[in-house]
C-alpha cells in the first residue's frame, strides 16, 4: 500500500480498526509524570483483532506475542502500585528491556516545547520551579492551570 495523506477522521478510523501496514502518530504518550499509563497503551489485555475498533490508547498498534504478554504482565503489576513506589522503577526497567527488544513502534520524534507565560497580569503559571502540573494549555488539564492563576492586580 503506497503512502498517502488521509483526512483526520479516516486516519483515526484506519488506526483504530487496524487498517494499516505502517503509520505515524503520537499515541504512545499516556502520561507525563509516571510511566504506567504510557506503557499500558501497549498492554495485550487491550488486544482486539484487525477489523475490530480499539481506543487510541488501547493497544491500537496491536502488538502481540509471547514477549508482548510478558511485557503486559509487568505493566499490570506496575499498575497495582501507588505513585512513588520504588518498585515502579525496577518494573519499568524490565518492561522497557522487552519493549526495546521488540520495538513495537519506532520513536522518531520528540515534542519538546518552549511554553512562555506572561506574568504581567497573572502569576503561578507552571514553571521549572513550580511544577504543579504539565504546562501545555492545549491539553485537557488546562482547567487546573486556570484555577491556580493569581492576579497581579496590574491593569
Amino acid at each position: 500500500m503506497p503512502a498517502r495523506n488521509e483526512a483526520a477522521a479516516t486516519w483515526r478510523d484506519n488506526f483504530q480498526m487496524g487498517n494499516y501496514e505502517s503509520r505515524m502518530g503520537w499515541q504512545t504518550c499516556g502520561s507525563v509524570n509516571e510511566p504506567w499509563a504510557s506503557l499500558n497503551t501497549f498492554n495485550t489485555g487491550w488486544l482486539k483483532p484487525v477489523g475490530e475498533r480499539t481506543g487510541e490508547s488501547e493497544n491500537a498498534w496491536r502488538w502481540s506475542g509471547e514477549k508482548a504478554d510478558a511485557f503486559s504482565k509487568i505493566v499490570d503489576e506496575m499498575g497495582t502500585l501507588p505513585l512513588g513506589d520504588p518498585k515502579v522503577q525496577e518494573l519499568f526497567n524490565q518492561a522497557m528491556t522487552i519493549w526495546e527488544e521488540e520495538l513495537p513502534v519506532i520513536p522518531i520524534t520528540q515534542a519538546k516545547k518552549i511554553i512562555p507565560f506572561d506574568t504581567t497580569y497573572w502569576t503561578n503559571w507552571p514553571t521549572y520551579d513550580n511544577q504543579y502540573i504539565h504546562p501545555p494549555t492545549w491539553w485537557q488539564h488546562f482547567h487546573v492551570i486556570l484555577q491556580n492563576l493569581q492576579s497581579t492586580g496590574a491593569q
